[in-house]
């Protein structure tokens, strides 16, 4: 008896250690959206959007998670973007067509995502492969309370502003992660790229294969988080990238200089809690080689963020003001913008909040014409988030 009751309770050990725990968590956002300015020709357009505009990231996560005994897990992870569906009900876009006449066209976009990944967690720290958020994001995100939301300066041109210094992740990439050592934690990142030549001269053979980072990429982190206190800081290369396939690659195979050169950043963000208030900052800088210019353009990039967030009962109100030089080797200015923003968010509850959002996104030059990327563009926004 006293033999069965011990293989009973080793069965009921291993069992426990084998179980598989599955968890769906999320988050929507909607927001009706004012967007003005001259890069609109000056004339207003309302919608309503789970984009720009909003103050947070819409996402649909499904996490598995095992404890395999040790005090270490093995974990799946995988963020759905659910935004093309909130929106149109379909994976698709419509092309309305040419003024000649040729009949609409409608495209399927399939499901975004996010973060996806696997990952073994345990003393040694957290090691995840396949698309984890990059360390450069959580870095740069440290600089501000808003996040990648309306008014942080994070996206309010791809190519220009914050997400071009820390993007959100790199596809085929692997992260690590080391356990807190009295508040400082190391992280490294790496990304071996997919930079390879056509097999042809035409690139038939990769025209369904643009892989999004053909670029080689490594990242360094550092974070020290104790108490009302955050410091990080990340160091970014990226190499230079060969071959036309690619994220930075265009479909344009007549000319040999069509895509990007190495590309380095540094920088360094702190925040410190006062109480109600937060106060944050974070500077960067760093240099890229343009390779599609027509003698290719060594660019230095200096940029900066400073941010307040002040808490008065149920009310959350921010402030952030993001700014970014860029110059050609010659000193002379290619852009110099700013961004600058401004959230009041009411928590309703834990999950979720109601919220008036502001961005001005100036480029420092004026455009008379409508839907360019020059001037100054406003966003005035008023919205609901639930998470769960």
């Amino acid at each position: 008896m006293k033999k069965t009751l011990v293989a009973i309770a080793a069965l009921a050990s291993v069992s426990a250690f084998a179980q598989t725990t599955v968890s769906i968590t999320g988050n929507l956002d909607f927001a009706g959206a004012r967007f003005g300015g001259t890069q609109y020709g000056n004339k207003g357009i309302t919608t309503l959007t789970t984009g720009n505009g909003t103050s947070s990231t819409s996402a649909i996560n499904i996490e598995a998670k095992e404890d395999i005994g040790g005090g270490n897990t093995i974990s799946a992870f995988y963020g759905i973007d659910p935004r093309t569906f909130a929106n149109d009900g379909t994976g698709s876009t419509m092309n309305l067509g040419s003024a000649s006449g040729s009949p609409n066209a409608v495209t399927v976009t399939a499901l975004g995502r996010h973060e996806a990944y696997v990952a073994a967690s345990g003393g040694f720290g957290t090691i995840k492969a396949g698309a984890p958020n990059s360390i450069s994001l959580n870095v740069v995100g440290d600089s501000t309370g808003m996040g990648t939301s309306v008014g942080s300066g994070y996206s309010a041109h791809s190519n220009t502003q914050l997400s071009r210094i820390a993007p959100a992740r790199y596809s085929r990439s692997v992260r690590y992660d080391s356990p807190s050592l009295n508040g400082l934690t190391v992280s490294a990142l790496f990304a071996p790229g997919a930079d390879s030549a056509a097999i042809d001269a035409a690139g038939s053979a990769y025209a369904a294969f643009q892989a999004p980072n053909a670029r080689r990429v490594s990242e360094i982190g550092l974070k020290y988080a104790n108490g009302p206190l955050v410091v990080s800081y990340f160091n970014q290369s990226q190499s230079t990238q060969a071959n036309y396939p690619g994220y930075y690659g265009t479909s344009d195979t007549s000319s040999a200089a069509v895509n990007y050169g190495a590309t380095k950043y540094n920088w360094a963000s702190a925040n410190y809690n006062l109480g109600a208030t937060t106060v944050y900052a974070g500077v960067g800088s760093g240099q890229e080689i343009q390779t599609y210019a027509a003698a290719g353009s060594l660019y230095s990039t200096k940029a900066s963020r400073y941010g307040v967030k002040h808490t008065v009962g149920s009310l959350d109100l921010l402030a952030s003001s993001t700014k970014l030089l860029r110059t050609l080797q010659s000193g002379t200015t290619q852009i110099n913008e700013q961004v600058t923003g401004f959230q009041a968010v009411y928590n309703l509850s834990k999950t979720s909040a109601t919220y008036l959002g502001y961005e001005k996104w100036d480029t420092g030059s004026v455009a008379s014409t409508a839907n360019t990327t020059s001037g100054i563009r406003n966003i005035t926004s008023i919205g609901l988030r639930k998470s769960f």
